[in-house]
């Protein structure tokens, strides 16, 4: 059954709609589906949505007549017959409009796609829009901070509860991964809000690592890339870099590791003061490399210091060199500095923030030591 959804979709359609006006569009097709669930409510698939200046009208097919009658009450529906393809249907609806200067979301329509649209609307005005719905979607709203709130505390709790379970000796990086899946459905999420990482040793050198059928080590580094996705779909993202094994130092051939851990905490650290709205984003980011480079550590971290998170994982603003965008209060976004030493082992510690007038409040409050793990 759907789940009702607690947002005021007809207030963002609002201010999508103010800015068709200033983009000098009649339309906007939404295409994207995680920005027609922004706008509706709706978590089915294969759904158009057309934003005009006077009307807001759904495109989907027979499937979902139910459900759109459930999760976007009293917004108009096209329902396409199953003999007509959605992309023959859209310039259909969009012929009965009357309209001629018609926006598409270009970084979701295919070439194929458009060039069908041309050829059965060739006096259409097309317009190729980029950031409309994303530039609404940049600032959460206070129901958007609870879930992503919620996403934090149901992301930790799963942690906490599969970490304190142990870990079977002969367990893979794969099965302790469907094991804190398993504890994130069982304590309330809706499912990961991503595929796990779970990275034993040398997997850990691996930024976007892929859990295998290694089996953990039994004194070394564990890598744990994980996030909560609530019913409603808002998600959070955390990592933590810790030790397996027993006795207070389980991996004495690595006597660097700590102070790398260290390191990459104090990373961190330097990166929230910056957290304040009219900062670029390039600024978060270089404090991070500023810090690392004072250790001899800035060459090993090979990725951004962090992305901001909502409805996807990954979704504006980015932390990264070059970036002048600037933050606002009302962002949510993940710090997460990292080394990694191909062959070896890696180290990542991830926080969320909301970005707020007087700075970065953290989300997340797990220990981010080099604690052991549990081992039986």
């Amino acid at each position: 059954m759907a789940v009702a959804s607690p947002f005021d979709h007809a207030s963002r359609r609002e201010r999508l709609r103010s800015l068709l006006v200033t983009s000098d569009l009649e339309l906007l097709v939404v295409s994207r589906g995680v920005h027609v669930r922004y706008l509706t409510g709706f978590t089915g698939d294969s759904t158009v949505l057309l934003v005009g200046r006077k009307q807001d009208l759904l495109v989907s097919d027979g499937r979902y007549t139910e459900q759109l009658a459930r999760e976007c009450a009293g917004l108009a529906a096209h329902v396409r017959p199953s003999s007509q393809k959605l992309v023959d249907a859209v310039p259909e609806v969009i012929m009965a409009q009357g309209v001629n200067r018609v926006g598409v979301e270009s970084a979701s329509i295919t070439l194929a796609e458009m060039e069908r649209w041309r050829e059965l609307l060739p006096a259409v005005a097309w317009k190729s829009c980029q950031g409309l719905v994303e530039g609404l979607r940049v600032v959460k709203d206070a129901r958007e901070l609870q879930e992503i709130q919620l996403a934090v505390e149901l992301a930790q709790k799963a942690y906490t509860t599969w970490r304190h379970g142990g870990f079977s000796p002969g367990t893979t990086e794969k099965q302790a991964s469907d094991q804190l899946e398993f504890t994130l459905r069982g304590i309330g999420a809706q499912e990961s809000a991503f595929p796990l990482i779970i990275a034993g040793d040398d997997g850990a050198a691996l930024p976007h690592y892929h859990p295998t059928a290694k089996v953990l080590p039994e004194n070394g580094v564990l890598l744990v890339d994980w996030g909560a996705q609530t019913v409603h779909g808002y998600k959070s993202d955390l990592t933590r870099t810790t030790l397996l094994g027993k006795g207070p130092k389980p991996f004495p051939q690595t006597p660097e590791l700590e102070p790398a851990h260290q390191a990459v905490r104090t990373a961190q650290m330097a990166a929230i003061p910056w957290l304040k709205p009219g900062v670029e984003c390039s600024q978060v980011d270089k404090a991070v490399r500023e810090s690392l480079a004072k250790v001899n550590l800035e060459q090993y971290f090979v990725h951004g210091t962090g992305h901001g998170f909502g409805l996807e994982i990954h979704e504006a603003p980015w932390f990264r060199q070059g970036n002048p965008e600037k933050l606002q209060a009302g962002m949510v976004v993940t710090i997460e500095p990292g080394v990694y030493f191909p062959e070896r082992w890696g180290i990542r510690v991830e926080d969320d923030f909301l970005v707020t007038p007087e700075g970065g409040v953290c989300l997340s409050d797990l220990p981010r030591g080099l604690e052991l793990g549990p081992r039986s």
